[in-house]
């Protein structure tokens, strides 16, 4: 169980790789240059939803284990920031696909 945080991190970070790619080549694969709402919203859900559950489990392993809390302390942080991150853009998209 104290693996889990670090492997939600990373696969959600490789959607992140995922999307800044899609974003770089956008020009040529979408008619507007725009990524499409049905393709950005779910990726940006996976990764919020990626990222604030490695935040619970690096919490819960924080507060149980007691030999190696620098580690899980540090997957907190680090899972907390890039979920900031990512809910800021996700929230920033929904205003403008439904309310812009």
């Amino acid at each position: 169980m104290s693996f889990i945080p670090l492997i939600l991190v990373i696969i959600g970070s490789i959607f992140e790789i995922i999307d800044g790619t899609i974003s770089l080549v956008s020009e040529s694969l979408f008619k507007d240059g725009i990524i499409p709402v049905y393709i950005s919203l779910p990726s940006l859900s996976i990764q919020v939803l990626l990222f604030l559950l490695a935040i619970i489990f690096s919490t819960t392993n924080l507060l149980r284990n007691k030999s190696p809390r620098i580690v899980h302390f540090c997957t907190a942080i680090m899972a907390t920031s890039l979920f900031l991150g990512r809910l800021s853009w996700l929230i920033n998209d929904i205003k403008w696909a439904y309310f812009g």
